[in-house]
């Protein structure tokens, strides 16, 4: 094929027609014909197509072998130089492989650095243009193994001379530049030093970095003036020598990675079946000993694992932790998150161990020595100890040793299972957390049954036998028995539903914690469909669930077993008068269940009408300033007796149900009695000799049985009642939250995001928000969106933040799917500041440190000194502990986006994310909260349509109908007669 017959790419055009004059040949590559990029001193140029690279290992001869790891991908325009792999141990290269028609133009090396030398400015610009895309995917190939990214401590930009203070580690702030090191060699991305000439510049992508042992001033260049003055092929081929030995290096290290995660996932399959076979050897087990936790030689994380076991929760822990700088032990905090517990601090007051509390961890000695106490009875003042440092199983704890045990604890909350929760899941834990309470109810109910015969064995007697014998001091002993009998039962009452309530006392608060942390992992799109107070009122259902299923089956063992002993005396005192009794009972019974399953179904209509009204009120509550603002009070009252009118509405229907069914119960027992005195008449049994002790006898057996047997059908209908109650909390319990324990934790983010062709749409039918967007934003990052409302810019930041998932295309953070990142880890690592953002109720120190608990006082003095808010809390009387509401009338609109600000940025997080975040403040404040912003070399990707905001941004992005219109700095984009131009000289004057 002649080489002049193709068209010359658009891509680049110049290099082509340069190429081509000089004798380069045009050949193809595909699937079937890969190329082997060597040390042959050709290049290729991308005429067509897209080509995809690889690294191999090569043979003996220098061929290609083994399995293929894609690298990255050239498009047209690219161009692919010759590598030399063979000094790596073993050795690599670099496959070449086409896409379908691709077309390529080989030319020998020489030619390029010809074209590079003698070229116009305009070659000269492709060719940079093309060597940065070959920098850029060797880089980030390399640095994408990298796992977590550590602390970038300087980013440079070109034509900028820092001071690099020494071992700091230094990258690109955007794209490619070009440094000179100095006599001694860098270390490159903390794998190996780099040799080269002291004159020599290297090439640095801000996916990499490097350190030097020296402190410096460094200056960068771009590629473009690199080619210039000359300086690129040395440091090329300093970069390739790179690739040889760490990419290698990285990819075993990835391998080893992937088998350290096989073996603690086999290491998580043997700890499962260890602990089935323990909850079968449990019967036999010492509690104490089942108490022992098998986590290393961590104290800490073997203190927490005993505090989870005795909660039921499991506990695992892989021996590492990374940091920004290395391997770093996990504090309690890393150790609940990864095990998804919740941590409360709690102080231990005095006499703290005769109370019934939970298991903790505390801290001994001089703060760094962790014990774990834990219940060791039904009681309060029965503890174990679980020393870390002290071999051997658990040991009481004495009353004189609790007694030294004081200051702040760390309170463990276990969650719900991470799937679709059941009934029994909710009110189950009653009875995991209090078995010898349960236990101990079922016994002492039984020894009350047995006690209540009693009374009709000795009324029997007492009608029979002593009366009719006037014998005075028996009926004395069979007084003094039947109050011995009373109190004993009274006794064993009280001790029943003493076990009772801290049966539920314990599970009480064991319940609401994890539905408070199934709330605040469920993923956002859940909260979308329901209003605030009715979310509150299905949640404080599911407290409700767990007591009704807690004390109705309590009440229920207890009626059911008083019902069946005194119905055995009833058939012991006359078989067939007891089958007619039987036979009133289940008439009764059968009553009650019927009139209570039509309760249930009006219930479910309450439970329906009280989420609506609470929900309602709760709106009222919120803009009952916007309603007297507008004189609508008497229009929101009466907007609110609709939903409150529906609500007493349903509560009369079931309220008559109860009342009849009460009513029933009442005139049943002196209908049901004289129903057994006409059988007794009519069937002529006082004639057939029974006496008159064994009638009374057996009256108050029934008695007795009636009471049981209506209790039992009672706590059936309220068990029946659950129903609607669980469907009503179904959404809560049967949504799964977002976290995954199948995700992966990112580690500490660089701040680097790419987005791959994304496209987003709110709803099936609904229009497309964004339309195959591909961004890429380098760390430390300065990116604003602006453009027309409705371009997707807010969208954007909910997407990046996980609270929607996208219909195509991908979110990248330092090269990983989000989607298959821990997104909790993710979030923690973000600074947010959204539109309409709200305040929580409290006082300033909470609202500024949030959930970043482990942070001073002084962090939340310095976050608020950055944003220009430190000499407003000052002035105020109670400083940082004033007190706010969450509708912030205390602060103006600039001190409510400041104490945002502050929040965002008091955990020094690596992505700043804001949505006009500046719109309420001056000029000369926002000045101030820039620098701040600016100082934390944290990615930026800020929303504003104020240009002030925007004009120092390192780049511009303008969306419009999903897409990305334009993007520059500022300058450029006012230079074109463009979207963004139109736009800003609405505000200019």
């Amino acid at each position: 094929m002649n080489a002049l017959s193709s068209p010359v790419p658009s891509t680049s055009p110049k290099l082509a027609a340069g190429l081509r004059a000089a004798g380069a040949v045009e050949q193809g590559v595909s699937g079937h014909t890969p190329l082997l990029l060597s040390a042959s001193r050709r290049c290729l140029l991308v005429l067509e197509g897209a080509m995809d690279l690889f690294l191999v290992a090569l043979d003996d001869e220098g061929n290609a072998t083994g399995l293929r790891r894609h690298l990255f991908t050239l498009e047209a325009g690219d161009l692919a130089l010759p590598f030399d792999g063979d000094s790596a141990i073993p050795p690599i290269g670099l496959l070449a492989v086409g896409t379908a028609g691709t077309r390529l133009l080989a030319a020998d090396s020489p030619v390029l650095e010809h074209l590079a030398r003698h070229g116009d400015r305009d070659l000269q610009a492709e060719i940079a243009r093309a060597l940065d895309s070959w920098i850029a995917g060797l880089s980030r190939a390399m640095a994408r193994l990298v796992v977590p990214a550590p602390h970038i401590g300087a980013r440079l930009r070109a034509a900028e001379t820092i001071e690099l203070a020494a071992d700091t580690r230094l990258s690109a702030q955007e794209g490619v530049l070009w440094v000179a090191c100095g006599d001694h060699d860098p270390l490159y991305l903390d794998s190996d030093h780099i040799a080269r000439s002291a004159e020599t510049l290297l090439p640095l992508h801000d996916s990499c970095w490097l350190v030097l042992p020296e402190a410096r001033a460094i200056r960068g260049i771009d590629t473009l003036q690199a080619l210039g003055e000359g300086h690129c092929w040395a440091g090329i081929t300093a970069l390739h020598a790179a690739v040889a030995t760490i990419l290698p290096l990285n990819l075993r290290l990835a391998r080893v990675d992937e088998l350290n995660r096989r073996r603690a996932r086999n290491e998580a399959n043997l700890a499962s079946e260890q602990d089935a076979l323990d909850r079968l050897a449990a019967p036999l087990t010492p509690p104490e000993r089942r108490l022992v936790p098998e986590t290393g030689e961590y104290p800490l994380a073997q203190a927490c694992a005993a505090v989870a076991q005795a909660l039921g929760h499991p506990f695992t822990y892989h021996g590492r932790a990374h940091d920004a700088e290395g391997v770093a032990p996990p504090g309690i905090d890393q150790l609940a998150r990864a095990n998804h517990l919740r941590v409360r601090r709690v102080l231990l007051e005095e006499d703290w161990w005769r109370a019934d509390v939970g298991p903790f961890v505390l801290m001994t000695g001089d703060g760094t020595q962790p014990i774990a106490v834990v219940p060791g009875g039904t009681g309060g003042g029965d503890h174990l100890v679980i020393d870390p440092s002290i071999p051997g199983p658990p040991r009481r704890l004495a009353a004189k040793e609790a007694a030294l045990l004081t200051g702040e604890a760390i309170s463990f909350y276990a969650p719900f299972p991470d799937r679709a929760l059941k009934g029994l899941d909710v009110g189950g834990g009653a009875f995991r957390w209090s078995r010898t309470d349960a236990v101990m109810v079922i016994l002492l109910g039984f020894i009350g049954g047995i006690l209540s015969l009693g009374v009709p064995i000795a009324t029997g007697f007492l009608v029979d036998t002593v009366i009719p014998g006037h014998d005075s001091a028996k009926l004395m002993e069979m007084g003094l028995v039947l109050v011995a009998a009373a109190t004993v039962t009274l006794g064993l009452r009280y001790a029943i539903q003493i076990a009772a309530l801290r049966i539920e006392g314990r599970s009480g608060s064991r319940i609401q914690a994890a539905v408070m942390d199934r709330l605040l992992r469920l993923p956002m799109a859940f909260f979308k469909d329901y209003a605030a107070g009715d979310l509150a009122q299905r949640a404080l259902i599911i407290q409700t669930i767990e007591q009704a299923i807690s004390g109705t089956i309590i009440a229920s063992l207890i009626n059911g077993l008083f019902a069946m002993i005194s119905l055995g005396l009833m058939f012991w005192y006359a078989p067939k008068l007891a089958f007619v009794a039987l036979g009133l009972i289940a008439l009764l019974a059968a009553t009650t269940v019927v009139l209570g399953l039509l309760r249930v179904r009006r219930e479910r209509a309450v439970l329906a009408a009280t989420g609506a009204a609470s929900a309602f009120l709760l709106q009222l509550s919120i803009g009952i300033s916007r309603l007297r603002l507008a004189a609508a009070e008497d229009r929101a009252f009466l907007r609110w007796t609709q939903p409150y009118g529906d609500f007493l509405n349903q509560r009369f229907g079931a309220d008559q149900i109860t009342n009849v069914t009460a009513l029933i119960g009442q005139a049943f027992t002196p209908l049901a009695t004289a129903c057994l005195f006409a059988v007794i008449y009519l069937a002529d049994t006082a004639q057939s000799g029974i006496a008159l002790g064994v009638v009374l006898a057996f009256l108050s057996a029934f008695g007795q049985a009636l009471e049981g047997m209506v209790g039992l059908a009672g706590a059936a209908v309220q068990i029946a009642a659950l129903k609607p109650a669980y469907a009503y909390a179904a959404p809560i319990l049967m949504t799964p939250p977002e976290a995954d324990a199948h995700k992966i934790d990112p580690g500490t983010l660089s701040g680097a995001i790419e987005l791959s062709h994304l496209s987003f749409r709110y709803g099936p039918d609904g229009p497309t928000v964004l339309d195959d967007l591909s961004l890429t934003i380098a760390p430390g990052e300065f990116v604003a969106l602006v453009g027309p409302s409705g371009g997707g810019k807010s969208t954007l930041l909910r997407l990046l933040l996980g609270f929607e998932a996208q219909d195509a295309g991908a979110i990248l953070l330092d090269g990983h799917d989000l989607r298959s990142l821990d997104i909790q880890a993710v979030r923690r690592q973000f600074g947010v500041v959204l539109q309409n953002g709200r305040l929580m109720p409290g006082n300033l120190l909470d609202n500024i440190l949030g959930a970043n608990r482990h942070l001073s006082e002084e962090a939340a003095w310095e976050a608020a000194r950055q944003v220009g808010l430190a000499e407003d809390i000052a002035a105020m009387p109670m400083g940082l502990r004033t007190l706010i509401t969450d509708s912030s009338g205390a602060l103006s609109g600039g001190q409510v986006q400041r104490l945002l600000l502050a929040r965002a940025i008091a955990n020094r997080p690596r992505i700043l994310l804001l949505d006009e975040a500046t719109s309420a403040l001056d000029n000369r404040t926002q000045a101030l909260v820039t620098a701040s912003l600016n100082a934390l070399s944290a990615t930026r990707l800020v929303v504003a349509h104020r240009l002030s905001t925007v004009m120092e941004a390192d780049r511009i992005v303008v969306l419009q109908d999903g897409r990305c219109r334009e993007q520059g700095s500022y300058a450029e984009l006012m230079a074109q007669d463009g979207l963004f131009r139109r736009l800003s000289e609405r505000q200019l004057v």
